[in-house]
Formats: C-alpha cells, sequence, structure tokens
C-alpha cells in the first residue's frame, strides 16, 4: 500500500523541487511522444506507408492502449504509491521509445508505440494527483502551468531538436538517444521524491474514505452537471486541438513545400515561444482571479479555446509561409492554456481521493478523441481529398477537424455554472 511522508505546509522549497521533477518527466515523456510526429513524413518513406497508416501509427497506436492503462492505473494511484508508479511508468515508456529506433518493420513500429502508450498512462493522473498535495488550491493554476512547460519544452525538443538530429544522423538513432534520460529520471525520482499524506493542503475535514465501486463512482461523476461538461469539452477539444498538434509540421511541409527541418523549426519554435507565455500567463490569472471569482478557470479556458479555433483555421487557409508562422504566436497563446485552467478546476471540483481516477477519465475523453480519432481522422481525410485538392488536402482536413473547439468551449463556460454547487454535491455523494 502506500508509503507516506508529511513535508509540512511551509516546505515551499521542497514542493517546487517536486514540481522541478515533474517537469523533467513531462518534458522527456512528451520529447517521446512528439518525436513520431516530428518524423512523421520520414519515418513514413522509410516503410513506404500511407498517411492513414501513418494517421494509425502516431494516434491510436499510442493512444488506444494509453486510454485503456490510464484508468486502471489512475484507480491503483488513488490507493498505492504515486512516486513509484511514475516512476515505473517512464522506465517502461522510454524503453519502448528505444525499441521504435531498432524495429525493422512498420508493425514493429507500431506495437513500440502501443508501449509508449503503456508507460505514460502512468503519468498524468498519478501527477496532477501528487501535486494537488504540495500546493494548496490557489496555488495549483500556476503549479500545473509550470509542470505543463514539459510539453513545450517536450514538444520543441522533439519538433525542433529531433529533426535536426535526424537530418545529421537518421530518425532511428534520433530514437534511441531519446529513449535513455527517462530511466536516469525515473531512479532519482523514486530517491528524491516523498509520497505526501493524501488531501493534507484541501480545506475541510481532509480526505474521504471513499469505499465506492469504480462504476458507482464513475455513475457519480457523470452525473454531475460540472464534470459531465468539462469530460465532453475534453473529447471536443481534443479532437480538434491533438490532431492539429500532430499533424502541423506535415502541413507546413506541404502546403508550402519547405523541408521537414524548416517546417519544424518554424512551427516549433513559434508554438515553444507562445505556448510558454500562454501557460503561464493563464496559470496566473487563474490563481489571482479565483480568488475572488471561482468561475474563473472556466471562462478563461473555454475563451482561450474558442480563439484558438478561429485562428488554427485561418492558419489552415494561409497562402504564405511567413502569415501561417505569425499566426502560430497568437493561436499557441490562446490555445495553450485551456488544458491548464481545466486541470485546475478539476482538482478543485474533485476529492482529493478520487483525483487520480476521475482526472483519468477525464484525460481519456481528451487522448482518446485527440490521438485515437482526431490523428487517423486527419490521416483518413488527406488520403480521400487528395485526388482533388493534391498537397493542399490537409488544409481541408485539419480546418474540418478543427471545428469540434467550437461546442467544446461552450461546454467548458457550461461547466463552471454548476461547479460549486458540484463540488459539495459530489463529496456527499461519495463520503
Amino acid at each position: 500500500m502506500t508509503e507516506t511522508h508529511d513535508p509540512t505546509p511551509s516546505s515551499r522549497k521542497y514542493a517546487w523541487f517536486v514540481l522541478l521533477m515533474l517537469v523533467l518527466l513531462y518534458f522527456i515523456n512528451y520529447a517521446d511522444r512528439t518525436l513520431a510526429n516530428a518524423l512523421l513524413e520520414k519515418i513514413k518513406e522509410t516503410y513506404q506507408v500511407s498517411d492513414t497508416y501513418m494517421g494509425f501509427v502516431i494516434g491510436p497506436a499510442f493512444a488506444f492502449v494509453y486510454c485503456l492503462a490510464a484508468i486502471p492505473i489512475a484507480r491503483f494511484a488513488d490507493r498505492a504509491n504515486r512516486v513509484r508508479i511514475i516512476a515505473i511508468g517512464a522506465v517502461v515508456w522510454s524503453l519502448f521509445t528505444m525499441m521504435s529506433g531498432l524495429s525493422k518493420t512498420p508493425e514493429m513500429f507500431a506495437v513500440s508505440r502501443f508501449g509508449v502508450g503503456i508507460g505514460e498512462a502512468a503519468f498524468l493522473a498519478p501527477a496532477y494527483s501528487l501535486l494537488s498535495d504540495y500546493f494548496p488550491p490557489k496555488r495549483r493554476a500556476f503549479a500545473f502551468a509550470i509542470m505543463n512547460l514539459g510539453v513545450y519544452f517536450g514538444g520543441a525538443f522533439g519538433n525542433i531538436g529531433g529533426t535536426a538530429l535526424a537530418a545529421n544522423y537518421d530518425w532511428q538513432t534520433t530514437f534511441l538517444w531519446l529513449g535513455g534520460p527517462g530511466i536516469l529520471l525515473a531512479a532519482l525520482t523514486v530517491l528524491l521524491v516523498k509520497e505526501p499524506k493524501r488531501g493534507r493542503l484541501d480545506e475541510g475535514n481532509g480526505p474521504l474514505k471513499i469505499q465506492a465501486s469504480f462504476k458507482d463512482v464513475y455513475a457519480s461523476l457523470m452525473g454531475t452537471p460540472a464534470f459531465k461538461y468539462l469530460t465532453i469539452a475534453a473529447f471536443l477539444g481534443g479532437f480538434s486541438t491533438i490532431a492539429f498538434g500532430s499533424w502541423a509540421i506535415a502541413m507546413f511541409e506541404r502546403i508550402f513545400d519547405i523541408s521537414n527541418q524548416s517546417a519544424g523549426a518554424r512551427y516549433g519554435t513559434a508554438a515553444l515561444l507562445a505556448g510558454m507565455v500562454g501557460v503561464l500567463l493563464m496559470g496566473v490569472l487563474c490563481d489571482v482571479l479565483s480568488k475572488k471569482f471561482s468561475r474563473a478557470p472556466y471562462i478563461l479556458s473555454s475563451t482561450g479555446l474558442f480563439g484558438f479555433t478561429l485562428i488554427a483555421i485561418g492558419m489552415c487557409f494561409s497562402k504564405d509561409v511567413g502569415l501561417a508562422t505569425a499566426l502560430v504566436y497568437p493561436a499557441s497563446i490562446l490555445g495553450a492554456g485551456w488544458v491548464v485552467a481545466v486541470q485546475a478546476a478539476l482538482q478543485d471540483l474533485l476529492p482529493a481521493e478520487l483525483r487520480a481516477t476521475a482526472t483519468s477519465i477525464w484525460a481519456f475523453a481528451l487522448t482518446f478523441a485527440g490521438l485515437v480519432l482526431g490523428v487517423l481522422v486527419v490521416g483518413w481525410a488527406n488520403d480521400y481529398f487528395s485526388a482533388q485538392y493534391g498537397a493542399d488536402a490537409i488544409r481541408y482536413s485539419m480546418a474540418l477537424t478543427l471545428l469540434g473547439g467550437i461546442p467544446a468551449a461552450w461546454y467548458i463556460y457550461r461547466a463552471g455554472r454548476t461547479a460549486d454547487k458540484d463540488r459539495e454535491a459530489l463529496a456527499q455523494t461519495l463520503g
């Protein structure tokens, strides 16, 4: 069972150290994941496969197992040592990243992405649950924003560093090099990060002793309007935003006829710089405004997602590479923080001993819709429209997929209207 320590709430330096370790893990986590997207064209050329197959490899091959594994792992993390679960996951995803570089056939490569998905399923929900016991409610959004910098640094390394390494060596070697650091970080995590007492920083009477089965927990969560609407928003928003991010470099390559390295630098650099600004700004605004207005994270998230959707659609139909690159900046600022704000809202909505489980259900909707459906739909639509539009087919595929962000923004806004009442009702129902 769980071995807990109880660092005092005033131990801010140690809390920030734990956050740093999670940022580094998230960096490697996302770099491993993004690398397959950034090198899509090179991998496709090596294996001589279709866009539909590559859509499967970078989407469902990773996400299918990720989604299936995430919920039972998170359920276990609500009862067991979250630090060890995260470390084991890091070892698994790192080993399978290295196996991706050793794959001799497209089938072996797909199997390797399944393995990466299993490992990464052990990170997100346990990590947010862990952070919630190191940072109090009104400081969590900024802590989550800092942790999400791992997404942008990792994504940038995969997009920029990965394409640069592949240009100088080959894509297989790049996968091998990227697998090693995760194993080292896993060992350091077990040695240096403590497992805190659950719910120790929450207001009220501390964590609930939840005895309900997963079936009853799921029914209660989906019967709670705020959680239900946030989960629907995750499905629609994930379908649009994750699919867009996964195919963005390929879109730049095709519609502007530029190299993989140039496309990675243009999109990756802009997304990194603007995305970091957007994430940090969202974290600060959520923490500051929610002290006086509890619905602030919901309004900020819905506004950001809606603005991102409109600008990204404009990017798809841009005729000039300079304009398209410029549009990445406002799109990333607005879109980067919508998930951070929702994650902060979720942790405040949920009882302490249910956070990993509930977060994994929400993340299931986000990941399944984005990496299983959205990415695959774009790949299929590219093949379908290519006869009529040629290289421009990806413009229409991406734009159609992005439309899901509009109703997603409305559902997030709607969730905020009942969040305060739902928080109390959820605690009473499951307590």
